[in-house]
């Protein structure tokens, strides 16, 4: 489905278009706050997959969004990478893509076919979009249903969609609807997936049942929001308390609730996920203990430590000594150590790093945090936490991708020149009426 799956991804080509600084003006009225909420009613009930896209330009969420992105370097680059995929089928933006599309395009995924819903601002370009992507195999044609624009490249998915208007969609099902509500409000997309759309992730044994999902631009940040039903009870949640170890000015902290799930989940993916000998197999030993891992520059060499409080600390240092073993004692060009102290595991590049565990102010009176994690929402009880000042974190993370790559020397200048404009990001998991939660915040510098 090739030329389906570019037809879908039409609708995201409107981010390169805000991205680049070349959205233009719409009459349209802003329509993030209910997206999907029409289209949804055409889809069959059955559908495994659902996206609903905001591609008014002129709208308030892609205003915002760029606003938020308009000294990105990235833009640019991101323009000419659309382009040039368009004009590998004979297309561009401005005369193919952008007259096809109206405020909202929808897409879902019905066993091997996928149907694409919108309201084009001129018709007539639809129906030729539809065309220059059809190939021998696949036919795309446009019909209108329900007051909709739907293409497909089959004649009984225009008779599933005409029978769903009969009570039989996607909007009629109690799961979908209880996963949409779960991400209401204002986004620039919305997406909803089953187990079964999921299977390349996971497995109906240990997979969500359904996911749901919707990124939205507020006037200070970029927002994802993510809820998931699981596939058996939710994880438990903390305080996170050793989040009041990480010391001031630290310009990354992650902290996690640890569990024997996590465990046995890292243990089942060890096999998968080799990378230069070290194996997730070596953090599975450790992952049922609650920990936090921090960066503060400090010089050339930034201070790197992760504590973890384990329920047996002789066994988790083994194990946490193995797994720095595996990495051949280092990461890149930093030395590690591991030592055991008050009860807690301390895999660390220095005394410094250690210590500043133990002793002196800490993040978490830095109102930097304080006021970031405000902002974000991060509610009182977690899975993790993660905070990350990028913008100071910057250099530190061209090192370590050079590092892992082989090219500590010669980090790549154009990823921190991205870097440098991220500014703070907020991470963070939660759990509660038997839902996992994800949250991200991203506040641009």
């Amino acid at each position: 489905m090739g030329g389906m799956r570019i037809f879908a991804a039409a609708a995201f080509t409107v981010l390169s278009i805000v991205a680049a600084g070349c959205g233009g003006s719409s009459s349209g009225v802003a329509s993030g706050a209910a997206l999907g909420t029409g289209a949804a009613n055409l889809v069959p009930a059955d559908a495994s997959a659902f996206a609903s896209v905001d591609t008014d330009l002129g709208s308030q969420q892609w205003t915002q969004l760029s606003a938020l992105t308009k000294d990105f370097p990235a833009r640019a680059k991101l323009l000419d990478q659309v382009n040039a995929e368009l004009q590998k089928h004979q297309l561009t933006l401005k005369d193919d893509v952008e007259p096809a599309l109206g405020p909202e395009t929808d897409a879902a995924q019905l066993g091997k076919d996928d149907v694409v819903f919108t309201k084009p601002d001129d018709k007539a370009k639809l129906d030729a979009l539809a065309k220059k992507l059809s190939t021998s195999d696949e036919q795309y044609t446009v019909q209108e249903i329900g007051g909709w624009s739907v293409v497909a490249d089959a004649p009984d998915v225009f008779d599933r969609v005409r029978a769903a208007q009969n009570g039989s969609s996607l909007a009629d099902s109690n799961t979908f609807k209880s996963a949409w509500a779960e991400v209401a409000g204002d986004a620039l997309i919305r997406v909803y997936a089953t187990g079964a759309a999921m299977k390349s992730g996971g497995t109906p044994a240990t997979g969500p049942e359904w996911l749901a999902a919707r990124a939205w631009a507020d006037s200070s940040a970029l927002r994802v929001q993510a809820v998931a039903k699981p596939n058996g009870a939710a994880p438990a949640t903390s305080t996170q308390p050793m989040l009041h170890d990480v010391p001031s000015g630290a310009t990354l902290a992650v902290s996690f609730h640890g569990s024997a799930d996590l465990k046995r989940k890292l243990g089942r993916l060890a096999p998968k996920t080799p990378a230069g000998g070290f194996q997730l197999s070596d953090l599975a030993a450790l992952a049922s203990s609650d920990g936090v891992a921090y960066v503060r520059s400090s010089g050339l060499i930034p201070e790197i430590a992760i504590e973890l409080a384990p329920k047996n600390p002789q066994t988790a240092l083994t194990a946490a000594r193995a797994a720095v073993a595996r990495l051949g004692g280092a990461i890149g060009p930093v030395p590690l150590t591991v030592q055991l102290t008050n009860g807690k595991v301390v895999i660390s590049d220095g005394p410094a790093a250690a210590a500043a565990l133990h002793s002196g102010p800490k993040l978490t009176a830095d109102q930097a945090y304080k006021d970031a994690i405000h902002a974000a929402g991060v509610p009182a009880r977690t899975t993790f936490v993660a905070y990350a000042d990028v913008t100071q974190l910057a250099p530190f993370l061209q090192v370590a991708a050079g590092a892992l790559g082989g090219s500590a020397t010669a980090p790549d200048p154009s990823l921190g020149d991205t870097l440098s404009h991220v500014g703070t990001v907020v991470a963070w998991g939660s759990a509660d009426g038997g839902l996992t939660r994800f949250g991200a915040w991203i506040r641009p510098r």
